[in-house]
């Protein structure tokens, strides 16, 4: 019985460790992927000669497992490995110093337990739990030594060989530092979840998972907007969720949130402005960890690649060939195909911009390729969602009048302007091409602010403030 009962504390671990992989993989996965990202890991010697001062190794090792969280499957049996790698050690400590097997086992689950709390946190590196696994097994090796040699050596020789030997591994490690004991960040994870399947290409699962939610956050929307647009969607959809977001309205400054800094270049991106997307990767790089961050790296490289820089492409694709995760896509990015695509919605104008301003940055798209039903929709969803009738209706006959764009949410907003302008009935039938459009449009104006009409465009006219005022007209 007592031969059983020496197993049992280990049986705890196990099962703690099943538990704590079960929720990271199955509950709280995306987390591991905001992590890898916000570092870029090169196996170089110089690289891994720039880890200095104080707590370098376990910075190291951290910072190398780290990489590995870009596979769906790798992040939580890190951790869980990581954090197995503290308990035992302190378990074993606590049956050494004298202690019952089952009291031993209060520590370690403790321990592990508040560490895997502080893993929740988005912004919490995995180093601090490597540091916190190192330092368990710093303690372990002292009382392991002292009670060897007890008996053998002096204690006072005991004593200043364990403070030296604490000391050296305090050099390596570093002490542990405690983070936030909080609630796991639900929020957060449902808006990395979105973000890091948009940026897998699982479309479909973006969908799904922005469709679930009664409310969205705006993060979210965010993306979802962004893979309507690419599957020429956006006008159909764009009313789905009010209040919306686009992103358009946004401009990187001192004020922007950072989560929304790091978002832009996606939709620069899809835009197919490789200055300005260039120029969002770029500040997204500026706020991130040390300035490092191994995602906005591959998209400076993508921009250059697109535009035709190849010293600056490769400079990037170098940097990215050092890395586990990045390195066969460096070494073959100049041959896929989705780079020449993008060449075909480039900015080809002259013209110097001095800020982030949307509309003129869709405009000199549009100029440049009038094919381009991305920037098209985004530049007269915005307006619409701005309720700027006026531009739209300009922007509409600059872009639309040799190339119609025959979607329900534009032919309703033609409507608002012909009945505003009191335009005549030829000037209707040339515009408003849908003929239940117009039917409909005769019925919400009998019953004007109506439920019944909540998915038109005029019942969001009359009923929805928003966001933002009309921009300057460029």
């Amino acid at each position: 019985m007592k031969q059983k009962e020496k197993y049992i504390p280990w049986l705890v671990l196990v099962l703690w460790a099943l538990a704590c992989w079960m929720f990271f993989q199955l509950a709280y996965s995306y987390h591991f992927f905001y992590k890898e990202q916000n570092q870029l890991f090169l196996i170089s010697a110089d690289y891994i000669d720039t880890y200095q001062g104080t707590g370098w190794l376990a910075r190291l090792v951290g910072d190398w497992l780290t990489q590995f969280y870009y596979y769906r499957y790798a992040g939580a049996p890190i951790l869980t490995g990581v954090l197995l790698l503290m308990g035992v050690p302190l378990y074993d400590m606590g049956v050494r110093l004298g202690l019952k097997r089952s009291l031993a086992l209060v520590l370690p689950v403790l321990a592990m337990t508040a560490e895997a709390v502080f893993q929740l946190e988005h912004s919490f590196p995995l180093s601090e739990a490597v540091r916190a696994a190192a330092f368990a097994w710093v303690l372990w090796v002292v009382v392991a030594a002292a009670k060897l040699l007890k008996k053998r050596v002096p204690a006072a020789v005991i004593a200043i060989g364990s403070i030296a030997f604490m000391c050296g591994a305090v050099w390596l490690s570093g002490l542990p530092r405690a983070g936030r004991f909080a609630a796991p960040e639900w929020q957060i994870e449902k808006m990395l979840a979105v973000d890091n399947e948009y940026r897998f290409g699982n479309y479909d699962r973006v969908v799904e998972l922005v469709e679930q939610e009664e409310q969205p956050p705006v993060e979210m929307k965010f993306f979802y907007n962004l893979v309507m647009a690419q599957r020429g969607l956006l006008p159909d959809q764009l009313l789905r969720f009010v209040p919306n977001e686009l992103g358009t309205l946004h401009k990187i400054g001192p004020e922007t949130p950072l989560y929304t800094i790091k978002n832009m270049n996606e939709l620069y991106w899809v835009l197919g402005d490789m200055t300005f997307t260039e120029r969002a990767a770029m500040m997204a790089n500026v706020f991130s960890p040390e300035n490092r961050n191994v995602r906005m790296v591959k998209r400076l490289a993508e921009c250059n690649i697109v535009s035709g820089d190849t010293l600056a492409a490769r400079k990037y694709l170098r940097l990215l060939e050092r890395t586990v995760a990045y390195g066969d896509w460096a070494r073959r990015a100049w041959q896929l195909p989705v780079y020449e695509q993008k060449r075909q919605l480039r900015n080809r104008q002259d013209t110097l911009a001095v800020n982030d301003n949307s509309h003129f940055i869709m405009m000199q798209l549009l100029d440049s390729n009038p094919d381009n039903l991305i920037a098209l929709d985004y530049m007269l969803c915005t307006e619409l969602l701005l309720k700027d009738i006026a531009n739209f209706k300009r922007d509409y006959d600059r872009y639309c009048s040799k190339r119609p764009r025959l979607k329900r949410l534009y032919q309703e907003a033609l409507c608002i302007w012909l009945a505003g302008k009191e335009a005549p009935q030829e000037e209707w039938q040339r515009l408003v091409t849908m003929p239940d459009v117009m039917q409909r449009f005769l019925q919400y104006n009998q019953q004007r602010g109506s439920e019944a009409f909540r998915d038109t465009y005029w019942y969001y006219f009359d009923k929805s403030v928003p966001d933002s005022s009309p921009r300057e007209e460029s």
